[in-house]
Formats: C-alpha cells, structure tokens, sequence
C-alpha cells in the first residue's frame, strides 16, 4: 500500500483511515497525518460522543485493514479508545467513556478483563456522575452473578 486510504470521517475535516504503511491513522480526506497508536488514540475520542453500537458498525469498515497497529478487530480498536480516553485523566472523556463501558461489559466479544478491571477503576473514581456510578454497579453485579454460575 503506498498511499492513505480515507475509511470513516470523523468529524472537523478529521479521516480515519490507513496509512501508507498499512496502520490505521488519522487524516484529513488527502493526506494521513499520524497513526492512531503514535496518536495514543486521541483522535478516536469524538466517536465516543456518539452512539456505540453505531460506531462499532461504521469501525467494521475498517476490519481487513486493522491487522496492523496492535487494532486487529473493531472491538480491540474500541477497547484501546475507551482505555485511553478513561487513563487520559481529562474528565469530559473520562466520562464519555463510561458508558461505552456499560455496553462493552456486557457482551461476550469484548475483553472481559481488561474491561471488568476499567469497570473497577471507574466504579472508584470520583469523576463517574451519580447515575453513571449506580448503572456500572448494576451492570458489575450482574457480571459477579453470571461469573460465579459459572464456577
């Protein structure tokens, strides 16, 4: 591959794409700019203003594309958004994060420790919204029961 493909517009002139190289990166609709891993995934935080299951549909797009970079499925290219924008310490995506959390936690396809250990750390932080907090408890309760059928 030798030049940048434009996948999904992200929003403000902002592509997600494929790089010359074969990574995903960020764009404008003619010219890749950075990687999304030499990004640490700040350029997929806008996403998480919107809906999640919409975004994992549209990040399909990317799937023969996402071998490289450490992405090798949209699930794992959501799991490193939300990681990042939650371990960014800035707490408007902190809280964009959390539930896109709620919904991964409870499907099958995502990484069920590396979100239940998310899941944890939000369940202690203060920057979680009341509402938030009482619907993550719900949903790790939930969790704690299904795993302990299980055992």
């Amino acid at each position: 591959m030798e030049e940048w493909i434009p996948v999904i517009y992200r929003g403000d002139g902002a592509w997600i794409g494929v790089m010359p190289g074969g990574e995903i990166g960020v764009g404008t609709e003619v010219e890749g700019r950075a990687t999304l891993e030499g990004s640490r995934f700040i350029p997929m935080w806008p996403f998480l203003e919107r809906d999640f299951s919409e975004c994992l549909s549209e990040f399909s797009r990317l799937g023969e594309f996402l071998t490289k970079g450490g992405t090798s499925t949209p699930k794992k290219l959501i799991e490193l958004t939300v990681g990042s924008a939650w371990k960014s310490g800035r707490p408007y995506w902190m809280r964009l994060a959390v539930p896109w959390v709620i919904e991964m936690v409870q499907r099958s396809d995502f990484d069920a420790e590396a979100m239940g250990k998310i899941l944890g750390e939000m369940l202690d932080s203060e920057i979680v919204e009341p509402e938030m907090r009482e619907r993550l408890r719900l949903v790790s309760s939930t969790l704690s029961d299904s795993h302990e059928e299980r055992d």
